[in-house]
């Protein structure tokens, strides 16, 4: 998911001027003062796995927000016999009826809760089908679940526009479903819906038929595994243009507002080369069968990467300053496809495995469009955000992955942005490993768990086998710890011995809380050119730390003309620079 620019801009407002801290500490966010009760958030547990669901969608007036529907799911018990199955369902939905294997079962619905109890106990690993007859009337909340909006006047030819909002937990307002991502299942959608009228959903189209002389039948199907908040539907009028028609590979359809589709062409022209760079760095071919980007109105969002078919917020149609104004949005979407839909996130506090990603994956691009030096703005503006909003230390403060958070959302709009600082702790790892070792790394984590729900320790353990190296500790003080060093670096190089020593103290608090922060500063001493001399153009220095202070000397074969702390911005700190000639006499 993509924020959008507004909600961006909002964000880094909030954090200036949030910048004058008087308030006083919070009370510790990871204990309920009153109770006693531990406030950490653990995932649902998954007594069933389930296979697959089929939903089957009536809609009699696109111009109201109700519909009739049945969900079909195939589920199996885990590891024990099963007497009932307990689904997320809001109570947008009423049921009517259930099925267990073709016969009648009772059910309760509360709490959002839809509890069905089996006429008879289903063994383990058995084989059972559920069929859950319900109507939905608004089937949305919080601008998520199933958003609909009527025809405009003066806007008769976009007619009406429907479309979901699964991401967090938002798709059991308009089916039953195991609303969290800990769980996978393959999908297919019928919607019946007015004639003229485009509708979109996850995988391929099976058929598209009549229903009667007014209305028309779309079936899709996704037959490879994903999590319920990747599932969606989006039905409107539309421009449509494939960015790839007559090239290899899957169909990219593109589809937006009517009258829009030469902006369309040119906008998302470089779709085809994206998919394709992902393709090469992650060593793992584009997994679904169509990439559909869908531009509908008033989205909360900047985008939203459903399996097979993204949603994009109606900015995406504007060319801007140029046409590839939007390549950042459509990388972001893009590169989740792997990192986000093909292997998912287990729980919400592993957010960064998807959001992190995503950035990375806008830097990314822009590095193969670009070149280097363009990529790395990327990390170096996110680091600039990062050093004005990360800057509360534990215990108050929450880091990047945490499962203290009140709301699932909180997760997306925290100081220790999984977005940013996912981003910037990836490009902070491959600055450490190198490329070859990072990238090997990252083609081994994909190939063992796609289709799988992962952890932080999984993407973890895949690097240390590639490369050998321990990473717990860097992973615990960057990914789970909050906050970041704030650094304060002498360089002072004497000219009679040609040494540059190097002190550096780390300024912020530190206690047993926060101990001091291990960590490697690259420094580089870039050397004047001279004529006719075979010299180096500079030389690397490293000060490796894991206390408040530490100094080191180097010897330098000349004076340099240039100190840089850090220029690839491989360390999440804030650096206070001070610099000092010495010589003879001084």
């Amino acid at each position: 998911m993509h924020m959008p620019a507004t909600l961006l801009r909002l964000s880094f407002f909030s954090v200036l001027m949030a910048l004058p801290i008087t308030a006083p500490a919070q009370a510790d966010p990871r204990i309920d003062d009153q109770t006693g009760r531990c406030l950490a958030n653990y995932p649902p547990s998954v007594f069933f796995d389930h296979k697959h669901i089929k939903l089957t969608i009536d809609i009699p007036d696109i111009e109201n927000a109700a519909f009739d529907g049945v969900a079909t799911l195939t589920t199996s018990p885990i590891g024990a016999p099963q007497g009932s199955l307990t689904l997320d369902a809001r109570k947008t939905m009423t049921f009517s009826k259930v099925t267990v294997n073709g016969s009648a079962a009772t059910f309760s619905h509360t709490d959002d809760l839809l509890k069905i109890n089996f006429p008879e106990t289903v063994g383990a690993d058995e084989a059972v089908t559920v069929e859950m007859t319900y109507h939905a009337e608004k089937p949305s909340g919080n601008a998520s679940g199933l958003n609909w909006f009527k025809t405009r006047a003066g806007r008769e030819k976009q007619g009406a526009m429907v479309y979901s909002q699964g991401q967090s937990n938002y798709n059991s307002y308009w089916f039953p479903c195991h609303d969290y991502p800990n769980d996978k299942l393959t999908t297919e959608i019928t919607v019946t819906v007015d004639s003229g009228y485009e509708v979109i959903s996850n995988g391929r189209m099976v058929e598209r038929k009549a229903a009667d002389d007014k209305r028309t039948t779309w079936h899709w199907l996704q037959d490879k595994p994903h999590a319920s908040y990747l599932v969606m539907i989006a039905i409107g009028m539309f421009d449509v243009v494939d960015v790839n028609e007559g090239q290899p590979g899957v169909p990219m359809p593109v589809y937006g507002p009517p009258g829009s589709a030469d902006d369309l062409k040119a906008i998302f022209k470089n779709t085809p080369a994206m998919v394709k760079h992902f393709e090469e760095l992650f060593n793992e071919p584009y997994p679904w069968d169509k990439y559909a980007q869908v531009i509908v109105r008033n989205f909360r969002w900047g985008g939203m990467e459903n399996t097979s078919a993204t949603t994009l917020a109606e900015y995406a149609a504007s060319r801007g300053d140029s046409d590839s104004a939007q390549d950042d949005l459509i990388a972001h979407e893009l590169c989740h496809q792997w990192l986000g839909d093909l292997i998912t996130c287990k729980s919400w506090d592993h957010l960064w495995l998807n959001e992190g990603w995503a950035t990375m994956g806008e830097w990314l691009w822009i590095q193969k469009r670009d070149g280097d030096d363009a990529y790395y703005r990327g990390p170096r503006q996110a680091l600039n955000i990062l050093k004005l909003s990360a800057n509360t230390p534990a215990p108050q403060g929450i880091a990047m992955i945490s499962r203290y958070y009140s709301e699932i959302d909180d997760n997306f709009t925290k100081a220790e942005d999984p977005y940013k600082r996912g981003g910037f702790f990836l490009h902070m790892l491959r600055e450490r490993l190198g490329d070859d070792l990072f990238w090997k790394g990252v083609r081994l984590y994909i190939d063992r768990y796609k289709f799988q729900c992962v952890e932080t320790s999984d993407f973890r353990k895949t690097l240390e086998e590639v490369s050998g190296q321990s990473l717990e500790r860097f992973f615990d003080q960057w990914a789970f710890r909050p906050g970041m060093p704030s650094l304060k670096v002498d360089t002072a190089y004497d000219e009679t011995s040609r040494m540059m020593t190097v002190t550096v103290e780390q300024s912020q608090k530190i206690d047993a809380e926060n101990p001091a922060y291990a960590l490697r500063l690259p420094v580089f001493c870039e050397f004047p050119a001279q004529e006719g001399k075979d010299q180096p153009a500079g030389q690397w220095l490293y000060i490796d730390m894991d206390t408040k202070s530490a100094t080191e000397s180097f010897d330098l074969p000349m004076k340099p003309n240039r100190v840089r702390i850090d220029p690839n911005v491989s360390l999440l700190a804030r650096i206070n620079e001070q610099r000092r000639t010495e010589s003879a006499g001084e």
